[in-house]
């Protein structure tokens, strides 16, 4: 019991000691004879040991010194303070080494290499003050390039106000290759430290003087605008003299530096080369004590043999015994344990049943296993979280986009794939930019949660519901496998969707589009699913939107007419391709024209005259709907001021104008009108902006609020295709609007449809009820004529009264009105 708590350490002290006293036995019989060739041997090797003692320092002093020599010409530009401190150490050392031996052919070569060290220090020191001053100057040279930036960035500012229409692209271009020039001329600069060879230094600075050329040929061609331009042109032209002139300081240190790092190779390659020369001379003097004392030796090997022998055998089996019983052991039953925790396993602990150092190891490894084992269950409970928050959405608590690409990609490419059918909904909120612009984001967060929410209620077991950013939304469903299924979910969708939301004491109304894609009917791999999905969405937002469609192949080269005409209209707008026909408006019972309707079309390059309903869901899709307004707007708005200076037109002649909901809501609405307002106040009067009721009741407030201002201002309102939407009477009452235009789908059924004619006669007895204006549109035959008058609608507009013409037709009809 005693002996298993004696320490390892003491356990292999005791081995030492009998194996020692085992050898010792053996010496004991060797040194009498050992001592006839002690006398030789003691003249000898006091000089010999003299000798290879010093060279032997020497070598190694040497190697040591070299290595920190090679060190210093590594990271000789880091520090100057470094680069001094080491070269007096090293010199310290040096002159150490020469005091260790008079031999003067050994001092004149220390004396060589302490010269040579000196002399690279020195270039070292230089260089380095050289690369700091290259860094200021870099600095500088920055500093000054961003002080012309400012300069120029305030000069345009000024001529932006002044002149706005003054193009400084050039300017800024010049700019943007003068920073560029300086960024790649500071990286090469600094990218010297790293060059190991006078080839590569001297390209590397000559790539720098070519970059500073370049920098200063951009800086040449900048028109000097000001004076501050002017000064700072000038400062930047001096730092890049200063640049080029510690350019070539540094280009002859550096070519200095491998001349004196040539020299100094050489000198420690003497040294080096003396010094061994000086060993092989003492190896050769005691080779030959070596041979004189052979003789003496050979009775001696076979008892050095036999002692060497017996000493060797016992010593490394009492070794073997000790490490199998006291490390090999231990180290197994450790190495099993370590297996174990690396199979996640950790209630396996250390059992090594020892008192000594192992107890100690023990202890610790099971303490260290316990904790691992606590470490590794919050790792679990952690990558859980993460992989939750890495695959939801934080917003909707739906998945995300991350998450349903790996479901799909799994269904599409997983085990079983191909006989297994799914369906895909790709659906897009329709005005979910306008609710984030009108209500503000915060409204339109609570809007996703609550169409997330119905999302989920709508989906089955393992159908996934996603949100794939914005106001887009995928659902991957499992459960409807047939078109009949998934076109009625679609459905319901739409239908639950287009409930009103109460969102923060905000009534908002919204509808969905919808893409349907079957697998793998319409697509084998995840990403074509997708596409089709996305771009059979479209189809149902250019239907009206509050639709689905089912993909077919079709589309997909309609999707891409959609982005030929997005491109398109953009080119129109510049180029000024549109243009305005006025469908006139007459009194019913009279007979005469009091206005007409701008409606706008595109002169195509190559197919002609297009009509509205082939490019404003385009226009609408694309959000150029808003610049389109405000150009059909310019144009009337030129028009009248015209005809009023020509004296074309009565007093009371209107003209109307459709503005989308998105130009409703957009901030730049009342500033342009206020705009064109000032410019000329009788003009606002003659125009009446048509709104559709979708566009109205997206947001009542707003829409209120908006009517009121442009009112203010003497536009009329009037609500376009009333009676197709989802306005109520209550709603018509609180908006201020002038005119109601009663939709053409309940003027094609006059004639032939009771239903229709009640609608009409309901619809215009609310507008005389509210001081309003009714205007019947799409009148094509005489009989929906003399119908909407047996009525008693006043205004009216279609085919059958006038198709849409020219201002020089319009003009015309209103000169023979005036005439006759």
């Amino acid at each position: 019991m005693i002996f298993k708590r004696v320490s390892l350490s003491a356990r292999f002290a005791l081995t030492v000691i009998v194996l020692f006293c085992i050898f010792g036995l053996g010496i004991g019989f060797l040194i009498r004879s050992l001592f006839s060739i002690e006398s030789l041997l003691e003249q000898e090797s006091a000089r010999h040991v003299q000798e290879l003692t010093v060279n032997s320092m020497v070598s190694r002093e040497i190697f040591e010194l070299s290595s920190r020599v090679r060190l210093l010409e590594q990271t000789f530009l880091y520090d100057e303070a470094i680069l001094s401190e080491e070269g007096f150490n090293i010199d310290e050392q040096l002159q150490n080494i020469r005091a260790l031996s008079d031999d003067e052919p050994f001092v004149l070569r220390m004396d060589e290499f302490i010269v040579d060290f000196h002399r690279f220090i020195g270039n070292s020191v230089t260089l380095n003050r050289i690369l700091k001053e290259l860094s200021v100057i870099d600095t500088q040279l920055g500093q000054e390039i961003d002080q012309l930036d400012s300069e120029l960035a305030k000069y345009f500012v000024t001529q932006a106000i002044s002149s706005p229409k003054r193009p400084f692209s050039d300017e800024l271009d010049i700019m943007h290759f003068i920073r560029e020039t300086y960024l790649s001329a500071g990286k090469m600069a600094a990218s010297v430290r790293s060059r190991i060879t006078p080839d590569t230094e001297q390209v590397v600075i000559i790539k720098v003087e070519k970059e500073l050329n370049i920098l200063a040929m951009h800086l040449t061609n900048m028109r000097r605008f000001n004076k501050d331009v002017s000064q700072a042109q000038n400062a930047i032209q001096r730092t890049i003299r200063r640049y080029r002139a510690a350019l070539r300081k540094m280009t002859a240190n550096l070519d200095q530096r491998w001349s004196v790092m040539g020299s100094l190779v050489d000198s420690q390659t003497n040294l080096i080369g003396y010094v061994a020369n000086t060993e092989q001379a003492v190896q050769r003097s005691a080779i030959r004590i070596s041979n004189d004392v052979k003789s003496d030796l050979i009775v001696m090997r076979a008892w050095v043999f036999i002692s060497s022998f017996v000493a060797l055998f016992f010593g490394i089996t009492v070794t073997l015994m000790m490490v199998k019983r006291h490390i090999t052991k231990p180290l197994k039953e450790l190495k099993s344990s370590f297996h174990q925790i690396e199979q996640n396993n950790f209630d396996h602990p250390v059992r090594l049943d020892r008192l000594d150092e192992w107890e100690v190891i023990e202890s610790a490894f099971n303490r260290m296993s316990a904790r691992l084992k606590r470490t590794y269950s919050d790792l679990e409970d952690e990558r859980s979280k993460l992989n939750a928050l890495a695959h939801q959405d934080p917003l909707t608590g739906l998945a995300n986009r991350l998450l349903i690409y790996k479901r799909l990609n799994k269904a599409t490419q997983g085990a079983g794939h191909a006989s297994r059918v799914f369906s895909i909904l790709y659906l897009d909120i329709d005005h979910f930019k306008t609710v984030n612009d009108s209500l503000g984001h915060n409204i339109g967060d609570e809007l996703l949660i609550e169409v997330a929410r119905r999302l989920k209620q709508l989906t089955q077991g393992q159908d996934i519901a996603s949100r794939l950013g914005g106001d887009e939304f995928m659902i991957l469903c499992y459960s409807a496998k047939t078109m009949d299924s998934v076109t009625e979910l679609a459905r319901a969708i739409n239908e639950s969707l287009r409930q009103p939301f109460n969102v923060e004491s905000e009534t908002v109304f919204v509808s969905s589009s919808i893409g349907v894609c079957l697998y793998p009917e319409h697509g084998d791999t995840a990403e074509t699913l997708v596409r089709n999905a996305d771009t059979a969405m479209y189809h149902a937002k250019r239907g009206g939107r509050d639709d689905f469609r089912v993909y077919k192949h079709s589309m997909t080269s309609e999707a891409h007419e959609v982005m030929s005409k997005s491109s398109g209209l953009k080119r129109a707008l510049i180029n000024n391709e549109l243009f305005v026909v006025y469908q006139p408006q007459y009194d019913t019972f009279s007979g005469r024209i009091f206005g007409a309707e701008a409606l706008v079309r595109w002169n195509h390059p190559s197919k002609g005259i297009l009509r509205p309903a082939e490019f404003l869901d385009v226009a609408e899709q694309t959000g150029i709907i808003v610049d389109l307004d405000d150009y059909v707007f310019n144009l009337i708005f030129e028009d009248l001021l015209e005809w009023i200076e020509q004296g074309a037109i009565d007093d009371d002649f209107k003209i109307s104008v459709n503005f989308s909901g998105r130009k409703l809501f957009s901030e730049q609405l009342l500033q342009h009108l206020t705009e064109r307002h000032e410019q000329a106040p009788t003009i606002s009067q003659r125009i009446t902006l048509e709104l559709t009721e979708r566009d109205m009741i997206t947001n009542i407030e707003q829409c209120q609020q908006s009517i009121e201002q442009i009112k203010q201002l003497g536009f009329k309102i009037a609500i376009d295709d009333f009676g197709t939407g989802y306005s109520s009477l209550a709603t018509l009452k609180h908006l201020p609007v002038d005119v109601l235009k009663l939709d053409r789908s309940f003027i094609s059924g006059l004639g032939d449809d009771s239903v229709d004619y009640v609608i009409i006669e309901s619809i215009l007895s609310i507008a005389k009820g509210l001081n309003l204006q009714a205007i019947a549109e799409g009148v094509e035959t005489d009989l929906q004529l003399q119908s909407l008058k047996d009525i008693g609608c006043d205004a009216a507009q279609g085919y059958y009264l006038s198709y849409p013409i020219d201002k020089e037709e319009l003009l015309q009809l209103l000169a023979e009105q005036k005439a006759g």
